[in-house]
C-alpha cells in the first residue's frame, strides 16, 4: 500500500490502517528518520523497527518504574527514556540494534520527559521535583539545574534552534530559558489550569501547548508572545504534535478524539473518533505519510491516507 501525504486538502481522508495493544501509554514518537517507532509507558519501551503491527522489535525494560517519556537525537543515533524511577537512560542506536549507553541519575522523583537538543550534545529533562536539568550525552554529566517552577513539571523542549528551553507542568506557568542570557526562567504565559505537553515548530519559532483548561494555545518565540488559541477538547487537551511542514497540528484529549487543525488560520480540519479513551499522545512520521496515536484504550492506532 502506498501512503499519499497528508495535507490541508486531504486531511479529511485519514484513516486509521492498524493498531497495537501495548498496555496503559505514556508516548509514541517516530525517529527523525522515520525507521523507528517507539513506544512507552507501564510495560517499558516497544521500538519497531520498519514495521508496525504485532511484536516490537526490541522491548526494553531495564528501568524499575513505568516510562514516562523518551525522545530520539536528530540523528537518529541516540533512544533517551525518562522514569518513575527518577532515572534517564541513554541508548545508543546502530545497525538495528540498541544498547544502552548510560544512566543518568539527579532527579529526585519521576522523570516526566526529555528532549534532545537539535545539535544532540545536550539532553534537557523534567521531573516531578519541580525542575529542569541539563545533561552533556557524551559523557552523560550533569550541566545546570534550571529551577522556578512550583509544581511537578509535565513538558520540556527545545525551541529556536536549541537557544532556549520551554518548560511548563501544573503550575499552568510556561518557562522560557534563554541559554545564552542571564536571566532565565522567564514566564512566556499561562493557561487557566495546568499544562500537559508542548511540541515545538518544525522551524523552532513557535510553541504549541495542550492544557487541562481544554485549549490548546500557539506562542510566537521570536515575539515572546501568544499567537493563537483553540477551544480544543471537552475535559481537557493532553497532547500536540506538527506536521514536518509545520502547517498542520494534530491534537488529543479527554473526549477521546483527535483533532486536526490548519495552523496559520486555527481552522478546524477534521475530527477522528477511533479511540475510546483519552488521547494522550501523537507523533507525524518525517514524510508527513503517517499518523500515530495513543490512548488510554491501551492501543495505538495508525493513520494514513491510502492512495489505492
Amino acid at each position: 500500500m502506498n501512503y499519499q501525504k497528508i495535507t490541508y486538502d486531504n486531511a479529511k481522508n485519514l484513516q486509521s490502517v492498524g493498531q497495537v495493544q501495548f498496555g496503559w501509554i505514556a508516548q509514541v514518537l517516530w525517529s527523525p528518520m522515520g525507521d523507528v517507532l517507539g513506544i512507552c509507558g507501564g510495560d517499558g519501551v516497544a521500538l519497531y523497527i520498519n514495521a508496525f503491527g504485532g511484536s516490537p522489535t526490541h522491548t526494553l525494560t531495564d528501568h524499575s518504574g513505568p516510562v514516562k517519556g523518551i525522545a530520539f537525537s536528530r540523528n537518529n543515533k541516540m533512544l533517551a527514556s525518562a522514569s518513575a524511577d527518577t532515572t534517564v537512560k541513554l541508548w545508543a542506536i546502530e545497525n538495528n540494534t540498541i544498547r544502552e549507553h548510560l544512566t543518568l541519575k539527579g532527579h529526585s522523583n519521576s522523570v516526566e520527559c526529555v528532549a534532545f537538543s537539535p545539535g544532540g550534545t545536550m539532553l534537557a529533562t523534567a521531573s516531578a521535583d519541580q525542575t529542569v536539568r541539563l545533561w552533556n550525552t557524551e559523557i552523560g554529566i550533569q550541566q545546570e539545574v534550571l529551577e522556578g517552577h512550583t509544581d511537578e513539571l509535565t513538558s520540556v523542549t527545545f525551541g529556536l534552534g536549541g537557544h532556549v528551553i520551554l518548560s511548563a507542568g501544573r503550575d499552568r506557568g510556561i518557562r522560557l530559558w534563554d541559554l545564552k542570557a542571564e536571566t532565565r526562567g522567564t514566564v512566556l504565559g499561562e493557561h487557566d489550569d495546568w499544562v500537559r505537553e508542548m511540541a515545538t515548530s518544525p522551524g523552532g519559532s513557535v510553541i504549541a501547548s495542550a492544557g487541562k483548561d481544554m485549549t490548546i494555545r500557539l506562542w510566537d518565540l521570536y515575539e515572546a508572545k501568544q499567537s493563537q488559541i483553540l477551544q480544543s477538547h471537552f475535559g481537557g487537551a493532553d497532547c500536540v504534535a506538527f506536521s514536518p511542514d509545520g502547517m498542520l497540528l494534530a491534537t488529543g484529549g479527554r473526549d477521546n478524539k483527535i483533532r486536526i487543525w490548519d495552523v496559520e488560520t486555527g481552522e478546524e480540519l477534521v475530527t477522528l473518533s477511533d479511540h475510546s479513551k483519552p488521547v494522550l499522545s501523537l507523533s507525524f512520521n518525517p514524510a508527513g505519510t503517517m499518523l500515530v496515536s495513543g490512548s488510554g484504550d491501551n492501543y495505538v492506532k495508525l493513520w494514513v491516507i491510502p492512495t489505492e
